[in-house]
C-alpha cells in the first residue's frame, strides 16, 4: 500500500510542477508580446524619421521597392499579374475538364470491374425466331392443302389428243360438230 500512496503523491507533485511551468510560460509569452509590439512600433517610427530625413515618404516607399526589385512600376506589375491570372485560370480550366473526363472514364472502368453486370441482350435473335416461326406456319398451311392431280383412268394414251366436248359456234350456241383439222375453206 505504501507504494500506491507514494506513486499517487509523486503524480500529484509532477502535475503541480507541470501546471506551474505552463502558467509561467503563458505569462512570459504575454510579456514578450507586449514588449515586442512596443519595440516594433518604436522601430517603425524611427524608420519613418530616417526615410523622411532622406526625402522618402511611406507612400512612395512601396513604389520605390517595386521599381528597384523588378524594374517595373506597380501599375505595370498589376497588369502583368492580371494577365498571369487569366492565363492561369485558362490553364486550370482546361486541366479541370481533362481531369473530369479522365475521372469519368476511370469511374466507369472501375464500376465495370467491380460489378460487371449482365451482358446486354441482343434483340435480333427474336426476329430470326419470329421469321422461322412464320415460315414453319406457312409450310404447315401449304402441306395440309390437297394437291389437285390429274386422274389417269387409262382410256387415252398419253400422247394422243383427247376428245373435246361440244364446241360453241360464233353465236354462242353449242353444236355437236367438231371443227375439222386441216385445210378447208369456209
Amino acid at each position: 500500500m505504501d507504494e500506491v500512496k507514494a506513486m499517487s503523491r509523486a503524480g500529484e507533485n509532477v502535475g503541480r510542477a507541470v501546471g506551474t511551468g505552463v502558467k509561467g510560460a503563458k505569462h512570459g509569452a504575454a510579456r514578450a508580446r507586449t514588449v515586442g509590439s512596443k519595440v516594433s512600433k518604436q522601430a517603425a517610427a524611427l524608420a519613418e524619421q530616417e526615410l523622411a530625413a532622406r526625402g522618402i515618404y511611406t507612400d512612395d516607399l512601396q513604389e520605390r521597392i517595386a521599381q528597384r526589385a523588378t524594374g517595373m512600376s506597380r501599375k505595370e506589375l498589376a497588369k502583368r499579374g492580371k494577365k498571369a491570372r487569366k492565363a492561369w485560370d485558362k490553364r486550370t480550366a482546361k486541366q479541370r475538364k481533362q481531369l473530369a473526363k479522365s475521372a469519368e472514364v476511370a469511374r466507369k472502368e472501375l464500376a465495370g470491374r467491380i460489378d460487371p453486370g449482365k451482358p446486354k441482350r441482343r434483340k435480333w435473335p427474336w426476329v430470326v425466331l419470329l421469321l422461322a416461326g412464320a415460315a414453319a406456319a406457312a409450310a404447315a398451311a401449304l402441306s395440309r392443302r390437297p394437291e389437285e392431280l390429274p386422274i389417269d383412268d387409262g382410256q387415252f394414251p398419253p400422247n394422243e389428243p383427247q376428245d373435246q366436248g361440244p364446241a360453241s359456234t360464233e353465236n354462242g350456241q353449242v353444236s355437236d360438230k367438231q371443227p375439222h383439222q386441216g385445210s378447208q375453206n369456209h
